[in-house]
């Protein structure tokens, strides 16, 4: 039995395939469902409508729909990647190169 090369088989070309569902991917199921599980835990306890959880999770889902509309499909990962990785010149990553200031202080080189 001959092998097929794996860029000719399916099985390479569904690799790269990502499920999503009006363009919300399974990364955004917690984004929606903890804030709502959270307001129906509460409406529970507290005694209102458990329908504002389920509510909310709607609205949740329709905003991250309405936002990711027309962008690549790992925007909102790379958004937040972008947002707390150290950068250069950010007060979230040390200076690693010190140099000493290049005037004395009567305004001289040093």
């Amino acid at each position: 039995m001959d092998d097929a090369p794996l860029d000719l088989s399916p099985v390479y070309r569904n690799l790269a395939h990502k499920s999503s569902v009006f363009g919300l991917t399974p990364l955004d199921l917690p984004i929606i469902f903890v804030p709502g599980n959270l307001v129906l835990l509460a409406g529970v306890f507290f005694g209102f409508s458990s329908l504002v959880g389920v509510v909310l999770s709607a609205a949740i889902a329709a905003a991250l729909v309405a936002f990711k509309w027309r962008k690549p499909d790992d925007y909102l990962e790379t958004m937040l990647l972008v947002a707390f990785t150290p950068r250069r010149l950010s007060h979230k990553e040390r200076d690693l190169l010190v140099r000493p200031f290049p005037l004395d202080p009567r305004g001289n080189l040093r």
